[in-house]
């Protein structure tokens, strides 16, 4: 069926373009260092898709043209992607052996197969409440995205690579159900099925494991810029701030009760003077889109002022939509409002959607524009970061929403990094350095089980940093509930509690002091955590490797664990949090030794499976023989670090090693290099933890170190200079 097979250069993209003999094209390319780009191609003059999922900068991947028997094609180090006489996409690893192959390619196609020579599992589709519970992804995945659920036209196939649709954004519509991309996929077998509008681009990424395809994953897509150290602390956020004197009030209560926290959020009454759920296409008069609310707000820039001195950063909700009738009347008389609104109901009759005639068209550079500098004063006022919902009006609206609100800092503060929290995301948001929530949960111990799935499923679809409403947001939750739900959320990339204006606010002190105390109990461990983590995260930009990591991804031969969502990979340690209203915990052991964390003793053998009630404050969670593991001092608020000496956790049994990063926790800095790094590593025969540092050191880097054993045994608190060693002179039993 081929005929002739040529090298053409379309936008500054090479192309080894593969003509049929029905007269369509098949155009073979690679995209960054890991992908191949296979478009089907209409016309000679077709150029590639310009989707904002893909990364648009770095380099691509060197290739060469090929031919053998299986067809002809091109070869990356990565693999080869080749075109049979059939005409048939066929997708080969580097040592050659064939990955998937496609059913025949025909102009106009709308569907295309590709079919293994094994049973496959997907993963990476995304999630929502009905399959978070689930790890793997099943069925048919059609990409939308929806308050609670946001899915992506990605997999990874355990026949050995990762794919993702590309169709034109125009092509985006939607229902009652979401915001919906079509280019959706369904797995039964051997088989992926994908349908999908034209024209239609399929990357493809040999990978020998999900581990090594989220990686190459994330290398198309773009790797997760670091959010500001702040971010890695606590969100204090609730409806319902009535005014200066409560959120005064709140503050000193979280900084008297020493309830640590790093930001608090307050929802419509910053900016507006009531709800715009109500409004008419027209808008109102009265309503307020960009400026300061004076009962919660009345002196802003003093009060930004205030309140960053008490080491609180600030952000209020944003909509997506404008409610004042003359800003309303200006943007629609320049074209930049959707057709379309917000999915989730109508107060005036049956369609379905809110908002209608008031959504605003973020993919226009010129409204882009606009909206930045209405919002400029704001940062210039004090906020530090943007709380966006209800922008699922069109599959990429959160995209280019947050590309508005990154110009707006690039206005006033263009070395600050950039941050939002998101309600939703396509692939491809994580390059910006934003973070997501899982939407508007409910207080159930249901609820609370499901997000440990959505967090690990959405990290595979393309957003690592996700976090939920703490406590459940719809409704009044419990004192046992919301104290297990602080546990969970220690070891969430995002910990931020939220409720509704008629429920008690998710405040520890609030519910009681057995409850309060376990709520205090699980931040200081946050706080203990952030070095470690905040490690893990620049590990994530370097490497791509993810911070949170499924069992499957951490134990890929591990069938007892390949499936769970229940527990997961904080970096190096396991976590199981208690998620049942009777305090069972279960925890699923992998082969090796074992230590409780952080309090250590005995070493627990795996493979095994631990079961029990767990007291109320148990946060199982282990970690292996090997693991380094640094914890900081208890601070109030990031502003407060170092706050004393590192304190690095050993466990012993076998050698390991962790890299501390740490950077200025504010500017961009870090992504030219400006970073000080401090290698640890431990040598289990000699129980010697030795390092070398490498970068100036800063005010707010640790300059003094200790190590601790399982037993308790610790050594003495020495200066951390260039290099250096400490030993634990205790023995340990394994």
């Amino acid at each position: 069926m081929v005929l002739s097979a040529v090298l053409v250069s379309v936008l500054a993209a090479v192309e080894h373009r593969v003509q049929l003999s029905e007269g369509s094209l098949v155009a073979l390319s690679t995209r960054g260092p890991s992908a191949f780009r296979v478009r089907l191609v209409g016309g000679d003059d077709d150029a590639p898709i310009a989707s904002v999922m893909v990364e648009p900068d770095g380099e691509d991947a060197n290739f060469t043209e090929v031919s053998s028997a299986v067809g002809v094609g091109i070869r990356a180090t990565f693999g080869e992607v080749l075109v049979s006489a059939a005409g048939e996409v066929v997708l080969l690893d580097s040592a050659g052996a064939e990955l998937a192959r496609s059913s025949v390619v025909q102009a106009g196609v709308t569907e295309l197969q590709l079919t293994s020579s094994q049973e496959q599992v997907l993963y990476g589709g995304g999630a929502g409440p009905d399959d978070a519970t689930v790890l793997r992804t099943e069925g048919n995945v059609t990409p939308l995205v929806v308050n609670r659920a946001t899915y992506v036209p990605h997999y990874y196939s355990t026949a050995g690579y990762s794919a993702l649709g590309v169709v034109s954004a125009d092509a985006t519509f939607i229902t009652r159900d979401g915001a919906m991309y079509p280019a959706s996929f369904a797995s039964s077998g051997s088989g992926v099925t994908w349908n999908f509008t034209v024209p239609f681009e399929l990357y493809l990424m040999p990978a020998a494991s999900l581990e090594e395809g989220t990686r190459a994953y994330y290398d198309l897509i773009g790797r997760p810029r670091v959010p500001p150290k702040w971010s890695f602390g606590f969100i204090a956020s609730r409806w319902g701030w009535d005014n200066r004197t409560y959120i005064e009030d709140t503050l000193h209560h979280f900084r008297d009760g020493e309830f640590p926290a790093d930001a608090f959020i307050v929802d419509f009454l910053w900016y507006a003077n009531g709800s715009d759920y109500a409004f008419h296409a027209e808008g109102e008069m009265w309503f307020n889109d960009f400026d300061w609310h004076n009962t919660t707000f009345p002196a802003p820039r003093e009060q930004m002022q205030k309140y960053r001195d008490m080491g609180f950063r600030y952000a209020g909700i944003r909509k997506p939509r404008l409610g004042n009738s003359e800003l309303l009347a200006d943007a629609s008389s320049k074209g930049w409002i959707l057709p379309q609104g917000e999915p989730g109901g109508d107060p005036f009759g049956s369609s379905g959607f809110y908002g209608v005639g008031r959504e605003l068209d973020f993919s226009q550079a010129a409204l882009r524009d606009w909206y930045a500098d209405h919002q400029a004063h704001y940062l210039a006022d004090g906020v530090s970061f943007w709380w966006n919902d209800e922008g699922e009006t069109d599959y990429f609206t959160f995209h280019w929403w947050n590309v508005a609100q990154a110009d707006t800092l690039r206005l006033t503060l263009p070395s600050d990094r950039f941050y939002a929290l998101n309600r939703a995301f396509s692939p491809g948001m994580a390059r910006l350095g934003v973070g997501f929530w899982t939407g508007d949960i409910n207080p159930t111990w249901g609820d609370l089980a499901q997000q440990p799935g959505m967090m690990l499923k959405w990290g595979l679809a393309g957003s690592p940093y996700v976090g939920c409403d703490i406590g459940g947001f719809t409704g009044e939750t419990n004192a046992a509930l919301l104290a297990r739900w602080y546990q969970q959320g220690v070891f969430l990339p995002i910990m931020r509690v939220h409720s509704v204006n008629v429920a008690t606010p998710h405040w520890p002190w609030l519910w009681g002091a057995e409850a309060g105390e376990v709520m205090k109990a699980a931040l200081e461990l946050r706080y203990r955590l952030l070095p470690y983590h905040y490690s893990l995260a620049h590990r994530m930009y370097n490497t791509g490797q993810l911070w949170m990591r499924s069992m499957a991804q951490a134990f890929s031969t591990s069938a007892a664990t390949s499936d769970l969502t229940s527990q997961w990979m904080d970096g190096d340690i396991l976590v199981a949090p208690v998620l049942t209203e009777d305090s069972q915990m279960e925890v699923v052991l992998p082969e090796g030794q074992w230590y409780p964390f952080p309090g250590g003793g005995p070493a627990v053998h795996g493979p095994t499976k631990l079961s029990g009630l767990a007291n109320a404050s148990d946060i199982p969670a282990f970690v292996a023989a090997g693991s380094v593991v640094p914890l900081g001092p208890v601070v109030q608020h990031t502003g407060a670090l170092p706050g004393g000496p590192l304190e690095v956790l050993v466990f012993p049994g076998a050698d390991g090693s962790f890299e501390l990063i740490d950077d200025d926790g504010e500017t961009t800095a870090y992504e030219q290099g400006t970073t000080r790094c401090v290698q640890f590593t431990w040598t289990d025969a000699s129980a010697t933890l030795s390092w070398t540092a490498s970068g100036t050191p800063g005010p707010h880097h640790f300059q003094q170190v200790f190590i601790t054993g399982p037993s308790g045994a610790r050594s003495g608190v020495v200066d951390i200079a260039s290099s250096g060693e400490l030993r634990l002179a205790a023995e340990f039993v394994v």
